[in-house]
């Protein structure tokens, strides 16, 4: 089962840098990219201890690096307000909302995405996507 696009927190975060970058929002979304990089190091230090694949664990590198730490390195330079923390906690809380009207709790599933990463299953958008084109390539090269 593919995880849908707006469940997942970490796009959010992304779409939220894209529209920074182009200047239509003025609120800088380095604090939640510098949350998100620290919550995908536990995650990939999880990943490896319940032994997720190391084609997993390249893909999950892969996609991080372009949504989070190219993000962030773009940013570096840029300063923190207490407003840029106070709408990364009001997304959050958005973010909770919607997850609940469309039948989930935040935990669960965000335990979803956790079961999907350390058993290989690749069901989050990017991680599927990325199988998908290997999949093809491997098929056309055939």
């Amino acid at each position: 089962m593919l995880y849908r696009i707006d469940l997942v927190f970490s796009y959010w975060i992304f779409i939220w840098y894209l529209l920074y970058v182009i200047h239509i929002v003025k609120y800088n979304p380095k604090f939640a990219i510098i949350i998100g990089i620290i919550e995908n190091i536990f995650m990939f230090l999880t990943m490896i201890y319940f032994g997720s694949s190391y084609e997993t664990l390249f893909y999950f590198i892969v996609i991080n690096i372009f949504i989070k730490l190219i993000p962030y390195y773009t940013l570096i330079k840029t300063s923190i307000t207490y407003n840029d923390i106070k709408v990364t906690l009001l997304l959050f809380l958005i973010y909770s909302v919607w997850v609940y009207i469309n039948g989930h709790t935040v935990v669960e599933y965000q335990n979803k995405i956790f079961d999907s990463l350390i058993k290989n299953k690749n069901q989050t958008p990017l991680m599927f996507l990325i199988q998908q084109i290997k999949i093809t390539n491997k098929m056309n090269s055939s």
